[in-house]
């Protein structure tokens, strides 16, 4: 579906304040969770899994064609972001090239869908945080404009990638490949996956744990990867869950790892916003939205000093946690 972006210019500021109060969205679909089978061998489990992610990709395709409201970007990107999680996780014991390629697409598909998700964090941060204090300011709705703006051509080129036939390749292609496994040799024994998930569990966990240490006195970069661990861990835990009887303490571990994952992405949103804030004043002017930007430039320098006052309490949940593995 191709749209106009110059048609929404007139309202933008509107129409981004009433998108934001417009919740939740229809037609969007989220990771399900994954049953497998007691005694499943690796192979069959990897088809299974990296299966259910190519679904929740494609399954929010529709919702992104008829709206740009935004979980469905943001589901997408989780499905892609997982893809590439399984086949890292999986890559020491089935090492099929394939897999390979197919995580280095699902990385640039995400890169493309990213602009668009970025924008819409900001925006809705825009909305819920400045829209009281800053009602009537124009500089306010000159930057919620802009925002916006950038938004509409952004989901443009989100759709633009979903509707390119390399996108549907990529999709059939992976499929095709999942289709011939299982395959022959030991990951395709009986109950080779639970052997597998123990240890490749317990690698995860130990990496988050390393990647977090000292986690309040960690520089932005190593703070990003102290995230992308997290997440790691959690995507692993909710792929292989199902393996182990402890499904209370597995809930609970990956509840509490979203938890500590959702601290960092709160510290990432913000390094983005910086981002986008100079960029919108250097191509848009920075005297048109002054007042609002040094409003958000102040809501991030405190955010930042509670984020850092809560890390050291988020270090020490990751390390009471109890694994449900063993």
């Amino acid at each position: 579906m191709e749209r106009s972006v110059s048609s929404g210019v007139a309202a933008a500021s509107a129409r981004g304040l009433r998108l934001v109060a417009k919740a939740p969205y229809a037609g969007v679909a989220y990771a399900p969770r994954l049953q497998l089978a007691a005694d499943v061998s690796l192979d069959a489990a990897a088809a299974q899994i990296l299966g259910s992610c190519l679904d929740h990709f494609v399954s929010n395709w529709a919702a992104l064609r008829e709206s740009d409201a935004p979980e469905s970007v943001h589901q997408m990107r989780v499905a892609l972001r997982r893809l590439r999680a399984c086949v890292g996780l999986l890559r020491p014991a089935l090492r099929r090239n394939a897999f390979d390629q197919a995580a280095l697409r699902a990385k640039n598909i995400a890169a493309t869908l990213g602009e668009a998700r970025d924008l819409d964090v900001f925006r809705d941060n825009l909305v819920t945080r400045l829209r009281k204090p800053l009602q009537g300011e124009a500089s306010f709705y000159a930057l919620l404009d802009a925002v916006e703006l950038r938004r509409l051509r952004a989901y443009e080129q989100a759709r633009a990638t979903i509707a390119d036939p390399a996108t549907r390749q990529f999709v059939s292609e992976l499929r095709a490949e999942l289709a011939g496994m299982p395959g022959a040799g030991e990951t395709a024994a009986p109950g080779s996956a639970r052997k597998f998930a123990e240890s490749a569990l317990q690698r995860l966990h130990k990496r988050a744990r390393r990647k977090c240490a000292g986690l309040s006195e960690l520089l932005p970069d190593a703070r990003h990867n102290a995230r992308i661990a997290l997440k790691k861990a959690r995507y692993g835990a909710e792929f292989f869950a199902s393996l182990f009887d402890k499904r209370g303490r597995a809930r609970a571990y990956s509840r509490d790892l979203g938890m500590l994952q959702d601290s960092l992405g709160a510290d990432n949103d913000l390094e983005t916003a910086a981002h986008l804030l100079k960029r919108i004043e250097a191509e848009d002017g920075a005297e048109r939205v002054a007042h609002a930007a040094a409003f958000v430039r102040g809501l991030r320098a405190r955010a930042q000093k509670r984020i850092a006052a809560r890390a050291r309490s988020d270090e020490a949940t990751l390390r009471r946690m109890k694994v449900f593995w063993r």
